[in-house]
């Protein structure tokens, strides 16, 4: 424990160390969740009550917290005593009598620019390090040839470290039955969170979605990172890469909107179509047609992806609709008035031109 001057402040402290100790029981005792750190290591949990007494126990505590923390804070900032924040703060957070309650996990990124100036002296700081320690010429060869790479950059070239290999919590309450309530959110950190509620009930009312992470996609996972061992926790890119990536991205996204919106229109007609059929004959004609049609607009998603494709290999960045896309890539002068009847033929047309191109 540390040595303080202040015999009052070492009282409140060894008070503090009490309080933390029954908060952490508490919740571990009704604990509904528990995240896990880079290292595998369990944190950050959550816990659910329905008693009132454990209720105003958990606010008696978290008040007497809350005491210490802004006496710490005091003490800390006029320089009287040498304690690390981390164990006080932030301080827990208790959500009370919600209706609704929403845990997300989801990947997490922390970025921060460096100049090449900042990255050669790293390099030249552990490289001096290791000039000190025996045996250490292999590692010192294998930084001087990444540092080349830096030393050939133009002055005053900005790079972007970015760590991601962490999560983060969001914990939305919603204190009525609206769906469309937006509800409050909260983060909180490795000291945990109580959720109490009397009426609320853990299977309906509380939902997990600690799986968020699937399918998730960035910017940057067009662009390849540049070795840099100096930042050994993230990966580091040039800012022009960070531009092209999200120029890309912004491009994607636009190709995506138009495809999505083409489905859409489909298929809503298509149920238009059918409503007006007059007899189950008619209707199952309509259907036949239909599904006819689909596998053409299915066909043509995938050559609008595929000329999305060959643009991104010809480097071309300009921010361009899907008939301009088409256009310069497909060969395909723009016209107005396409529709699912003469989609077969646009299709043809469009592979016709590609193929001529490519000879």
């Amino acid at each position: 424990m540390p040595n303080f001057s202040d015999v009052e402040f070492e009282k409140r402290y060894k008070h503090f160390l009490q309080v933390q100790k029954e908060w952490l029981t508490l919740i571990t005792d009704n604990q509904i969740f528990i995240d896990k750190n880079a290292m595998g290591e369990e944190c950050r949990p959550i816990g659910f009550i329905t008693d009132k007494k454990t209720f105003q126990r958990a606010e008696h505590l978290l008040a007497d917290w809350q005491s210490f923390a802004d006496l710490a804070e005091e003490k800390r900032q006029a320089r009287s005593i040498a304690i690390t924040t981390n164990l006080y703060l932030p301080v827990p957070t208790l959500i009370v009598e919600p209706k609704h309650v929403t845990i997300n996990r989801f990947r997490a990124t922390a970025t921060a620019n460096h100049t090449r100036e900042d990255i050669l002296k790293r390099y030249e700081k552990q490289i001096g390090k290791l000039r000190k320690v025996p045996f250490a010429a292999g590692a010192i060869m294998s930084l001087e040839d990444e540092m080349k790479a830096f030393e050939a950059a133009a002055p005053g070239a900005m790079y972007r470290a970015r760590t991601s290999n962490y999560s983060d919590i969001q914990v939305t309450a919603r204190y009525t039955d609206d769906k469309k309530d937006e509800g409050e959110s909260f983060r909180y950190g490795a000291h945990g969170m109580l959720i109490y509620g009397e009426k609320l009930n853990k299977e309906r009312d509380i939902r997990l979605n600690v799986n968020s992470n699937g399918g998730y996609t960035s910017s940057y996972d067009a662009i390849s990172p540049v070795a840099c061992s100096v930042l050994p926790n993230a990966k580091l890119y040039t800012i022009e890469d960070v531009d092209y990536s999200k120029q890309l991205a912004a491009q994607r996204s636009s190709v995506a909107y138009t495809v999505n919106t083409r489905r859409t229109q489909f298929e809503t007609r298509a149920k238009a179509k059918i409503a007006k059929a007059k007899d189950a004959q008619e209707a199952r004609l309509f259907k036949a047609e239909i599904d006819e049609n689909r596998d053409l607009l299915e066909k043509l998603e995938a050559y609008d992806w595929a000329l999305l494709e060959k643009k991104v290999a010809a480097g071309d960045t300009e921010q361009l609709t899907m008939p301009e896309i088409r256009k310069r890539y497909g060969g395909e002068e723009p016209r107005a008035g396409k529709n699912m009847r003469n989609m077969y033929s646009l299709l043809r047309e469009l592979e016709s031109n590609l193929k001529n191109q490519e000879k």
